[in-house]
């Protein structure tokens, strides 16, 4: 029997004899600590979460009571209405009150609700419903208002219950409590709700002084949905008295006033509305006080009585699962103690006999190589102790031949020609020779114990070494380890120098140590670099030579290729050197050259390239060349540098140059080409005259020529008038009227038709013609606003752009002022749009210029704002009327579930400053609700209307002044 208890027990018994008697205390003890802190935190979580859900219900039932008030005063909102529309003035003004203490309540419960309840779709329903009913509701029949109020009632009801059930009101555990909540938030609303009907119908019919057999079926119908909805609630009250009869007499009493107050509004109604043949004397006004009374009465109850009730049951659950909690963990911590004392206890009885020779042990281990144990004892201990001796005598004969190799081996080390140094696994260094000491410029005592990286690696690998230390240390992968690397090294006085690297790597007393060989190859680089600058640069100017030019070219040809952007390479040949060199000699020439390409390269980009082929010939590579402007303006720029003088000391040299022009991939597929064909095109320069640039080919040419001619019809086509103003109009969203016209220019070009405003604006900043085509535009929108403001809109507002050219090229746009002032026109009925970039860069005269509209009354919008390098301080440093929200931030708001963050942040920060807000881009009806919604002032889109010629806009203007109403209606604005 002992051999099958031991077999049973074997693993066991195995675990308890690999483990120290610490250990084996650990194991017991962690078994049935674990054990029992299971069942005691089992207990302590289901206590807890008990409480949690106590408490979270007291939450909800402060929520359902803001609730309530809600849905008690939509109901008297909703008689008041009936009665108003019924033909009762006299109860207006207690229905706006009411308007503004639902509205209010709204207000309220977005600050007490959880934000995942007030951003629901519920949620929004419900307020958009309140808004609708507010705005449009006085216009509707009683009928109408009683449906849309009613329907607004139960979604609110509806609400309310998701809100108890968020509280867990509808799962309370205990009967009495949950018939109670249950009473207050689902059966008694829904009583309420019949009786509020049953006011507002009755409301109804007494405004009109009688009803109608249709009415009267209706009213019936009421009546009986009425006396239903008493009897449910009254038997879920008495449910309460059942399971806790101590508040049967409560309940009782709050039942029976229920009934009252429902019963006198029935027999009221069945003998003066239903009895009455349709013919009553009972006025609108008294029988709604008094059906609001009966009302107020029932909430009443449910507010003051079988709430706190409800409140008052859960709280006394709560203190009961507190005493609970409290009693468990007590009785825990008092039996974790006992089984802790005991456990100590026997621990140190156990270990006590063992004690000395597991401090002799650790002795050995600490170094202490003397250490040797006496026992007392004869038994089994004497025997260890003697084992342990003899362990010790070897081990110190052991350490002895140990200090003899590590002296040979330091000595090895301190004599290397290479530096040598050691480091431990936590990056610390351990070994430092003197080659070490030269090479860095640290001594031995100044670096032992300090990380390596801190003193010989350059700061911007350091971070690399950490990591791949740790990454060595944790895999025993390296990738430089036992390889020889070259690499930059960090001297003590901080500058890097080259090395020749090689790592090793070995494992002592179980950590890993680190040797590393270090060689300065300061000089073998100098000599490397000096090779490669010979054989790539040229000696003279220090420009790349041909060499290098032929791999950068390569390199652009393949760049150019992948991104589809054209390359441009140039071929520049000096005019007449041959006559310095010969006039003054190949010394000054030498100078002559170098001062070449100091002027050439001073002409270019730092991306670009610019290499001496030989004699006097350079080649300028320029990459992702676009546009031919730019091509043309660094050619020019080129050909001007090299015009100057060239000043010789006692003398001075006149020379120009002769460039050719090809262009990847129209001119060249390959450097060959390209280069055969510039230099053709360069010797085409010198024959038409030197001192030029010249193109290979047509196709930069033909585009320059395209762009020459467009400026030229440009000009004329300010000569002869052909711009023409298109205006877009500019809808209030809070009346659905047009607010202001945005002029916008086209051009009608005599043989292209309509030219894109992209294509002919950026021209005609460039050459200046901005400035008279805006005076133009202003001058004609000032004088068809003068005209629309007479006929149709007296307060239009006419929105015209200036862009930051008008501004750098003129400050004569004080005749603006004189132009409206000679109209007779408000400065405020004009509106001048920039751009942020204008203000971001405003020097002194663009201040001047804002100061001068606005000392004159014309008001500033920014235009396409959100899109440019924003600085929000110039919204505070200049005085802005309007900020326009750009089209891509509008047509984002229905693409990306986060669209709408960007509008609502600008009109939150603009109304904050005082700043009206305008949406551009505005093309469907959700995207107008949505900037409805979030504030936003003013839209302009396709949606309203697209730019418009003044004949079409002024007929808008005609349809909104004949018919108000309609036109906003037509806008979608009601």
């Amino acid at each position: 029997m002992a051999s099958g208890i031991r077999t049973l027990f074997s693993p066991a018994i195995r675990l308890m004899n690999r483990l120290d008697y610490p250990r084996k205390f650990a194991v017991l003890g962690s078994m049935v600590l674990f054990a029992f802190a299971v069942v005691v935190y089992n207990l302590y979580t289901s206590l807890s979460a008990d409480i949690r859900a106590a408490r979270y219900e007291l939450e909800g039932i402060a929520r359902i009571r803001t609730l309530t008030q809600v849905v008690q005063s939509l109901q008297k909102h909703r008689g008041l209405v009936a009665g108003e529309l019924g033909g009762v003035g006299a109860m207006r003004s207690e229905r706006e009150a009411r308007e503004a203490e639902v509205t209010a309540a709204f207000d309220s419960l977005v600050q007490e609700l959880p934000r995942d309840l007030t951003t629901s779709r519920d949620f929004f329903d419900i307020r958009t419903e309140w808004e609708r009913l507010r705005m449009q509701g006085p216009g509707w029949s009683p009928e109408i208002s009683f449906e849309v109020h009613t329907r607004l009632i139960e979604h609110m009801l509806n609400f309310e219950a998701d809100v108890a059930d968020r509280y867990l009101l509808t799962l309370d555990p205990e009967p009495a409590s949950y018939y109670l909540i249950d009473s207050s938030v689902s059966k008694l609303p829904a009583t309420i709700e019949r009786l509020g009907r049953v006011r507002a119908f009755g409301t109804v019919i007494l405004a009109a002084g009688s009803a109608t057999p249709q009415q009267v079926i209706e009213m019936s119908a009421l009546v009986a949905e009425l006396d239903a909805a008493r009897k449910s609630a009254s038997y879920n009250i008495e449910k309460t008295g059942r399971y806790n009869p101590s508040l049967q007499e409560a309940v009782s009493r709050s039942a029976v006033d229920i009934a009252d107050s429902l019963g006198s509004i029935v027999r009221q109604v069945e003998t003066q509305l239903l009895a009455s043949s349709g013919q009553t004397a009972l006025s609108p006004q008294v029988f709604y006080d008094g059906t609001t009374v009966a009302i107020d009465r029932i909430y009443r109850q449910i507010e003051q009585s079988l709430l706190p009730t409800a409140e008052d049951l859960i709280r006394q659950r709560i203190d009961r699962l507190d005493r609970a909690l409290y009693t468990t963990l007590g009785v825990a911590l008092l039996l974790l103690g006992g089984a802790a004392y005991c456990a100590i206890g026997g621990y140190f009885a156990i270990t006590r006999t063992v004690a000395g020779l597991a401090a002799s042990a650790h002795a050995l281990a600490g170094g202490d190589l003397k250490v040797r144990i006496r026992p007392d004892s004869q038994d089994e201990l004497a025997q260890v102790a003697a084992s342990f001796n003899e362990m010790a005598d070897g081990l110190t004969g052991l350490m002895a031949a140990r200090e003899e190799d590590e002296a040979r081996m330091r000595a090895i080390i301190e004599s290397a020609l290479d530096a040598v140094v050691q480091m431990n696994a936590d990056g610390l260094i351990t070994g430092w020779n003197p080659q070490a000491e030269r090479i860095f410029g640290w001594s031995r005592t100044e670096v032992l114990g300090r990380p390596m990286h801190d003193v010989i690696i350059p700061p911007e690998f350091r971070d690399a070494h950490v990591r791949g230390l740790k990454h060595f240390i944790a895999s025993g992968v390296g990738p430089v380890l036992n390889k020889r690397v070259k690499i930059s090294g960090r001297h003590r006085h901080g500058h890097d120098l080259p090395i020749e690297l090689t790592i090793s790597a070995n494992m002592h007393r179980g950590t890993y140590e680190f040797s590393a060989f270090i060689r300065d190859i300061t000089e073998q680089k100098r000599t490397e670099e000096l090779i490669w600058t010979q054989a790539n640069y040229d000696v003279l100017t220090q420009l790349p030579n041909r060499r290098m030019f032929r791999d950068r070219l390569e390199q652009e040809l393949r760049k150019s290729h992948r991104s589809g952007r054209p390359m441009v390479l140039m071929f520049i040949d000096l005019d007449r050197f041959k006559d310095v060199n010969d006039a003054f000699g190949h010394q000054t020439g030498d100078l002559v050259l170098i001062e070449a390409a100091r002027r050439i390269g001073a002409c270019v980009r730092e991306s670009d390239t610019v290499a001496r082929l030989g004699g006097d010939e350079f080649t300028v590579i320029l990459s992702e060349q676009d546009e031919p402007a730019g091509t043309e303006r660094i050619a020019g720029e080129v050909l001007r540098a090299l015009q100057a003088p060239f000043e010789l000391g006692h003398a001075h040299a006149h020379l120009s140059a002769s460039i050719g022009i090809t262009v990847y991939p129209q001119d060249g597929s390959d450097a060959d080409s390209l280069i055969r064909n510039a230099d053709q095109a360069m010797y085409g320069a010198k024959d038409a005259g030197r001192d030029r640039f010249n193109y290979f080919v047509s196709s930069m040419q033909e585009a320059a020529l395209k762009r020459q001619q467009l400026v030229q019809d440009l000009r004329s086509a300010v000569d002869n008038d052909q711009f023409v103003l298109h205006y877009q109009p500019i809808i209030s969203l809070s009346s659905g009227r047009i607010h202001k016209a945005e002029a916008l220019l086209r051009w009608m070009h005599p043989e292209r038709g309509l030219v894109s405003p992209a294509d002919f604006i950026p021209l005609a900043e460039e050459t200046g013609l901005i400035v008279p085509i805006g005076d133009r535009v202003f001058r004609e929108a000032t004088r068809q606003l003068l005209h629309w403001r007479a006929r149709y809109a007296p307060d239009l507002q006419m929105g015209v752009n200036m862009s930051p050219a008008q501004f750098a090229r003129s400050e004569g746009h004080a005749n603006w002022v004189a132009h409206i002032e000679a109209l007779g026109l408000p400065g405020d009925s004009v509106v001048i749009e920039i751009t942020e970039s204008l203000l971001l860069d405003a020097s002194s005269s663009v201040s001047r210029q804002l100061q001068k509209f606005r000392e004159a009354g014309m008001q500033i919008s920014i235009d396409d704002f959100g899109t440019g390098y924003s600085a929000l301080s110039y919204l505070t440093k200049f005085d802005m009327d309007y900020l326009k929200i750009d089209q891509s931030f509008v047509r984002n708001m229905t693409v990306d579930p986060s669209g709408t963050a960007l509008p609502e942040a600008i009109v939150l920060l603009a109304h904050k400053l005082g700043i009206k807000v305008v949406a551009e881009g505005v093309e469907t009806v959700t995207q107008r609700d949505i900037l409805d919604a979030l504030g936003c002032d003013y839209a302009q889109g396709y949606l309203f209307a697209k730019p418009l010629p003044a004949a079409e806009f002024e007929a808008l203007l005609r349809v909104q002044q004949a018919s108000p109403h309609s036109f906003a209606q037509m806008m979608g604005v009601s």
